[in-house]
Order: structure tokens, then sequence, then C-alpha cells
């Protein structure tokens, strides 16, 4: 039963959706009237989220209404329910009142759609009259994607942009390299858990700015990062760890040697190559970390050589998981150790930077390929 409280006025129909938000925003204006102000309707993107799990769609509605000012949207929220037959649609209309005097009200649409039954074939169909003409649509799946199932692939051809969150997938080891087949649909795809490592790359990179330590960067023997399990080290979600090491080999230009491997003490554990055919060792090794979210990463160290000189190259979360110290041990001995600023993003800062990007991520997208080479 659709929560009313929650998700507001029912329609049966999408004929009787149009009724019901006409009628909702012809009281809207008539209360802004009331009060001495002029009601804009604002949306500048069609937003489609797609959920199997109503905890999901409830999260990403309330989401989607702390972003609406930043990012005011025709939100369509697809919530699939396969026990019961029908489409059964409610819908919210948000006025934003900004705080400042003279500000004008802004006028904002949620939708919530349950898609019920055998919905492969129809869900699409949902979508289109409820879309808004000549803007771009960003599809949200929550959850992990199905592979190759119909109605992915049929609401990914709507998309100009696709989003995702590789946090939640059950098995990113074989979700992630699927997702990246997804680009003959010529979609842009983002994945919010990349935006995570957003500092962790910067913090990698930033080692080999230092023109005396540059020449390492050929000559790395070996990766090891770590990532937070639970306490009983069974909610294992390597996906952070699986993207760092899919940016370093396309930037880098490694090739695989073995396939991903479960090592005896968890995690992965495989060989790569570098450009000039010598072994890479990889390591993907669960920890539990106290305060930390299974699959955030919390370490990582690099091995390398240069002529007879060796090099570690160290980033490790602090224990106020704000932070993160990133050591060079060059010949055995310390050369720099700089603690750094570690945000933590949540959803709503991370789902908002994406909604104001409308291009393709290629370095993303050619770190997923070097993944679909190692699967």
């Amino acid at each position: 039963m659709i929560d009313e409280v929650f998700w507001g006025a029912q329609a049966r129909s999408i004929d009787a959706l149009e009724r019901e938000l006409a009628r909702l925003r012809r009281a809207a204006v008539a209360h802004a009237r009331e009060r001495g102000q002029t009601l804009g309707r604002a949306s500048v993107l069609n937003l489609v989220v797609y959920s199997e799990r109503e905890v999901h769609a409830r999260r990403a509605a309330r989401t989607v209404a702390d972003l609406a000012l930043r990012h005011p949207s025709r939100a369509i929220v697809l919530l699939g329910d396969r026990d019961r037959d029908g489409v059964v649609a409610s819908v919210q209309l948000h006025c934003h009142v900004p705080q400042s005097d003279g500000a004008q009200p802004v006028l904002y649409e949620q939708i919530l759609a349950r898609v019920r039954g055998d919905f492969d074939e129809r869900v699409a169909s949902v979508v289109i009259p409820l879309l808004v003409p000549d803007l771009p649509v960003f599809l949200w799946w929550t959850g992990t994607p199905p592979s190759d199932a119909r109605h992915l692939n049929d609401l990914v051809t709507l998309a100009d942009r696709f989003i995702i969150d590789s946090a939640d997938f059950a098995r990113p080891d074989h979700t992630l390299p699927e997702i990246a087949r997804l680009a003959r649909h010529r979609v842009a795809i983002t994945d919010l858990n990349w935006a995570r490592l957003t500092h962790w790359r910067e913090l990698i990179a930033q080692f080999f700015d230092v023109p005396a330590w540059r020449p390492f960067l050929d000559g790395i023997t070996g990766i090891r990062v770590g990532f937070a399990v639970d306490m009983d080290g069974r909610d294992i979600h390597p996906s952070q760890a699986l993207l760092l090491l899919g940016w370093l080999s396309s930037r880098l230009g490694w090739r695989p040697v073995e396939a991903l491997a479960p090592s005896e003490a968890g995690g992965l554990l495989f060989r790569m190559s570098r450009g000039d055919g010598a072994p890479i060792m990889v390591r993907l090794r669960p920890r539990f970390e106290r305060g930390l979210d299974a699959g955030n990463v919390s370490g990582i160290r690099i091995q390398a050589t240069h002529g007879r000189e060796t090099a570690e190259f160290v980033i490790k979360r602090a224990p106020d998981e704000r932070h993160a110290t990133a050591t060079a041990i060059i010949g055995g001995v310390v050369r720099s150790e700089r603690v750094m600023p570690l945000p933590a993003l949540g959803i709503r800062d991370l789902l908002g930077e994406e909604l104001a990007i409308a291009r393709n991520d290629h370095v993303y997208e050619v770190a997923l390929a070097a993944l679909m080479a190692l699967a």
C-alpha cells in the first residue's frame, strides 16, 4: 500500500496524474498570490530514479527534494513491485520558498510511479509521457543493476546520463564490467563511488608530481589496497578498490595477466604486467576498520623501483576518518609525510555534483574498460 502521508495524492493513470499535477499547481499559485508572491515553476532537467525497494525510493526522494533549489527538476521515482499487477502513481508538488526577502518561490515536482507485476516491457512506457520535453534526462539507478534486463536497457536508452552507486552492488567484481557494456547505448555513465575516490586519486597523483619521484611511476612492482569490511569479515564490497585499480591500470597502460581471483586471506590477489612486460602483484585486502562503511578504501601502498633504488608510497586513512597520511619512503628512508584532508561526502553532495555535469567522464569509462579486461 502506498504511504500517502509520504508520497502525497494518488492517480490511477498517467492522464489522471497530469490532472492532479495541474490541480496542485493551481492550488500552489493561488496560495502564493494570497501571500503577495509570484510562483515560478522551475525545471532544468528530468531526473528518473529507479528502485525495487521502498527504502531506496524514500531515500532518493528526500535527496532529490534537498537538491531542488540547486537542481529543480521533474523527478520521477520508479518503484518496481513484482508482487502485484498494474500501475499506481502518486505525486507530490513542492514549493521551495527561499529565506531571503524578495526572492521568488520555486515550484518543482516529484512523482512516484509504482509499476507492478512483470514490468520489464512497461517501465519505459510509463516514463516517456511524464518527461518534460527538451530537457536532459538523468537516470539514477539505486541498488544493483540487473544483467542485461530489458527494463534496464529501455531506461538507459532514454537517458543522457546514467548514475549508479557501486557501493550498493552485491558483487562489484561482476557488475562493474557489465556496467561498462552499457556504453553501447552512448549514454554518459557516472558512479557516485568513483566521486568518493576523487581525493584518493589526487593524493596518489601528487606523489609523482615531485620530479625526483616521477621515474618510479614507470617502475611499479606491487599494489596493495585495503578496504573496510564489517566485524565478521562477511560484508565484502571491493568496488572502491577495484575502481582505483582500474584507474591506475588505464592511466599507466597495464595489462591483465590473470583474472580476478580470491586470495586465501580474503579479498583478491592476482598479477598484471607493465608496458615493458614486468609483473605487478596486486592485492585488494579486506580489513576491519572501526567507523568505516564496508567497501571504503582504508589505505593504499605502491611499491616501485628505479634503477637500484626502491620506493614505497603509502596513503593511510587517519583514525578520525576525515584525514589521511601520505608518506613517501625512498630507499628505506621517510622523505615526506603529510596529513591531508579527506572530506566525507554524503549522497546529496555527490548527486548534486553529478547533476551539474552533462558530459561523459572519459577517465571513469576508460577505468571501467580496464576492469572489463580483468573479468
